[in-house]
Formats: C-alpha cells, structure tokens, sequence
C-alpha cells in the first residue's frame, strides 16, 4: 500500500470522538522544515485537507478556526490604569524593573540588521532612533496611534584589502497585519529589496519575551525562509468563476449557488468570494453567496485540485436556505471553467483580497510587498491543509495576522578600507493589550529593542537615542529618553496611553 493511501486510510477511519476533537483544536502553527517535493502535492492536498474540514446537512464545519484581533473593541481603551501600577523613572536596571508586562498582541522587538554570510571584514556602527512625536495622533485605528518612527542607521566598514560584497538583511518582527515594510537606503541612495518570509509562529503572552530571541537565534529558521516559498506552478487546478451576478434590486436575502457533486477522497475544494455552503439531497453540494457581496474582482472562484466536480450548475435562491422549492428565477450569472495552475489562480484571489484590505483601511501592512504576503499563502496551502476551503476567512486571514520575522534583503559594495552607511526607515507598532477595562496592563503600549539577537555583524558600537517622548507618562523599562549605549540582550520601554 502507498503511502498516500495508508494516509488517506488513516483519516477516513477516524472515530467520531476523535473528529469532534479536531472541530475543538486550535491548531499550532510549526517551525518544521517546508515540504520541499511538489510532485505528489495535489494527493497530498486531497488526504490532508480531511483532517481539518467537515460536510454536514449543516453546512460547514471548520476545525482550529481562528479569531482576528482587529476585531477587538477600540471603544474601551480608557480603563484603569496599567496593571494597577504606578510611574516610574526609566533607567533603573534590567528590562521589567517594575514588573515585565504581557501583552495579548505582542508586536515583536525592533530587530539587528544581519549579513547572509558572515564577514570577518565588515565591522558595524549602529544608532537606532526612534521618535515618538506622533505618538498618540488621531488616526482611523485605535492601535495605530501608538506606531512610532523608527530610523535605524548603520556604518559599514570593511576592514580588508579588498571590496566586500555583502547581501544585507533585515528583519522585521510582528504580524503583516501591523507590519510597514522598510525603506533601506545605502550613502542615501534606495535599495531594491527581496523580502525573505519566516514561517508563522503561534506566541502566548507568557512565551514571547523568550520566543523571539529564540527564533533569531535559530539558523534553520532564516535558513527555510531563504530557502523560498512553496513552489505550486505544477499543481494542476481547475476554476469555475462566477461572474456577472444578477438579482431582484434591493433583495439582500436572494441568493445564488454554485450546485455540484465531487468525490472528497480525490477532490481538494478552495473557494473565494462566496459566504455560504451547505450539502443538499443526494450528496449535492452548494456553494452561495446572498446580497451578492463583491470583492474587488467582482467575480466568485471555486477553485478544484484533483479529480474534477460533477454537474455545475448556477441556481437563484429566495434566500441562503437554498431549499428545494425555493428557487428564483430572478437570480443568476455566468459559469466559466477554466485550467491553470494553483500558483496562478491563488495569486490571483490572494492580490484581491490585498487590494480589497487596502480600498478598506489605512492600515501600515498595505505596504508589505505582495511577494512577502503570496509566499506566506504558498506555503500555508502546503502545510495548513485545514484552513484550505475558505481561502479568505482562514488562510489569508491566518496568513495576515500570524506573528513571523520577514528579512528584507538587498546587496550593497563596501569598499577596501572605506565605508558604507545603511539606513532602516518604517513605523513601528506598540505591543498592546486588548480585553476588558480592568485586565492589567490595559493602558500601557510597549516596544523592545534587542541589539544582537540573529546578528552576524560584528559590531563595535550600538546606540538608542529616543525623541520626542517630552510629554510621554512612562511606565518603566531600561530604555531612556535621549541616549542609551546598547549593551544588553534586551531592552524595552513602556508608556502609560
């Protein structure tokens, strides 16, 4: 017996306990090596993607969903005040002398620049500034009030005989969610970037003071993010597109449904721009949307790997029953079947889904490069078969709002015995808290620096210099207004909102 088959056997003989404990799961997500062998994927794609989604007379069941902390309230950030604590001067010892904060959205420390092969011959000057003169500015978003700029400089001196040509990296910590993609310049002149995707990591509040070094620190980690993104352009796929929908005006409640049949131990199902499915008489299965909402392509994709559907159809509905009886003539569009790879069309829905955040919000991640979010995507359908079916509510969304480092790389000459300066330009978002008024820590926004962590240079000088905080209410931590001389592993500063 194949391996294939030993799985997909595997799978289908789970006992029902076991599957409702699935449906209960909140899954984890892994730091482990890609998949790095393509041919089988659309096998692979059809067993694994069982264990992550159900068919119902219900409709569908989906396991370890996650939830957006966007959603969170911005209404209640006037609570108590910061875990019941009280100011203090900052500069006093350690990061956390009065206490280390936890924060339910953590967005990750400012991180070293790095080379992608170590050099004896390359020394490094660092000052990183960060202004906090637009702190606490009016702005769309309650969290984005508290981005602060940061200008991270460096000189590069080539300590040999001869040129150094060196491929520069740098990270960026945090969710693409919050993320602003940064402006690298050398002796003043931009940089053309490539951006390099960590895989997502899942980070408790308890856990991401220790995880993030630890993540730095990890080679395979940086290693499999160089190593590229998933590579789907042999996956052969089939699209069905909805097009041109039509309905009563007015009639938010009508409804029109993709009908077919498909075999799910030889068929993957994802789709795009619907908002409704359930499985009627005789295994048919519907795919619906009501009020005929529109994403910025105006079109709904079904897309199938594997085996393909039976008997599509397009059906007007009174409503998102789509019961038998009900139909409604009124209802309609265009069906269109097409062949292509899953590269194709996934780049495709995933640029329409960007673009359909960025109509939406001013959010800062509209600037992280397409390249950097589809990578993500890429190797989330390889390896997160269970977010599959709603490529828009769990795949995407779960691309976007997991943590992750993103290195951003680019080449630059440092010359025999001369220098070069880089400089990082980007907004930087505030840790937070999101929760009831009285949780600690509520009003606090905090931000961390650490000077060495993941590095390959050698650097013979770090420097922190804060401005604009005058009017800051400071919290604690071991950062200081003005000038600090960077020599520990970690610092942080905390300031009362």
């Amino acid at each position: 017996m194949k391996e294939t088959e030993k799985l997909y056997d595997a799978i289908t003989n789970l006992p029902d306990e076991r599957i409702e404990a699935a449906q209960r799961h909140r899954f984890a997500r892994r730091w482990s090596a890609r998949l790095r062998r393509m041919a089988p994927i659309a096998a692979a794609l059809v067993l694994a993607v069982g264990v992550g989604w159900f068919l119902s007379s219900g409709g569908l069941q989906m396991a370890g969903s996650g939830t957006d902390s966007s959603a969170a309230d911005a209404g209640d950030s006037n609570g108590s005040a910061a875990g019941g604590g009280q100011e203090s001067a900052i500069g006093d010892g350690a990061a956390g002398a009065v206490g280390e904060p936890t924060f339910t959205d953590d967005a990750g420390p400012i991180l070293p620049l790095t080379l992608a092969e170590e050099s004896a011959a390359i020394t490094a000057e660092r000052e990183v500034a960060l202004d906090f003169s637009g702190y606490g500015a009016e702005s769309d978003f309650w969290e984005d009030r508290y981005r602060i700029a940061v200008t991270d400089r460096y000189v590069l001196t080539n300590t040999g005989e001869t040129d150094e040509t060196v491929t520069l990296l740098y990270p960026l910590a945090g969710s693409f969610n919050a993320m602003d993609a940064p402006e690298l310049t050398a002796d003043g002149a931009a940089l053309e970037t490539e951006a390099y995707v960590g895989k997502g990591v899942d980070l408790s509040e308890e856990d991401a003071l220790s995880a993030w070094p630890a993540l730095l620190e990890d080679v395979g980690y940086l290693a499999d993010a160089m190593d590229g993104p998933a590579d789907l352009t042999g996956t052969p796929a089939i699209v069905y597109t909805v097009s041109g929908q039509y309905g009563p005006e007015g009639d938010d409640a009508a409804t029109l449904a993709l009908e077919f049949t498909y075999d799910p131990t030889k068929t993957t199902l994802m789709q795009y721009g619907f908002n409704g499915m359930s499985r009627g008489d005789g295994d048919v299965v519907k795919y619906s949307s009501s009020g005929f909402v529109r994403h910025a392509a105006g079109d709904w994709y079904l897309i199938v790997v594997g085996e393909d559907i039976q008997n599509p159809v397009l059906q007007g509905y009174e409503d998102g029953g789509c019961d038998p009886g009900e139909e409604l003539s009124a209802v309609g569009g265009t069906l269109t079947r097409r062949e292509t790879t899953l590269d194709e069309i996934l780049r495709l829905v995933a640029a329409d889904y960007l673009q359909d955040l960025r109509e939406g919000s001013g959010r800062a991640w509209r600037d992280v490069p397409f390249e950097a979010f589809y990578s993500a995507v890429s190797d989330g359908v390889v390896e997160d078969t269970h977010y599959l079916p709603l490529l828009e509510e769990f795949l995407f969304s779960q691309v976007r709002l997991t943590d992750r480092v993103v290195w951003f790389a680019a080449q630059v000459t440092v010359p025999a015995g001369g220098s070069v300066e880089v400089t990082a330009d980007y907004t930087k978002s505030a840790s937070l808290n999101f929760g009831p008024p009285d949780m600690d820590y509520k009003d606090l926004c905090g931000y961390s620096l650490l000077p060495q962590a993941g590095s390959s240079l050698t650097f013979t000088s770090q420097t922190a210099v804060l401005t604009g905080g005058e009017d800051l209410s400071l919290y604690g931590g071991n950062l200081n207004l003005g000038e600090t001389a960077l020599t520990e592993e970690r610092y942080a500063l905390y300031v009362l909102q």
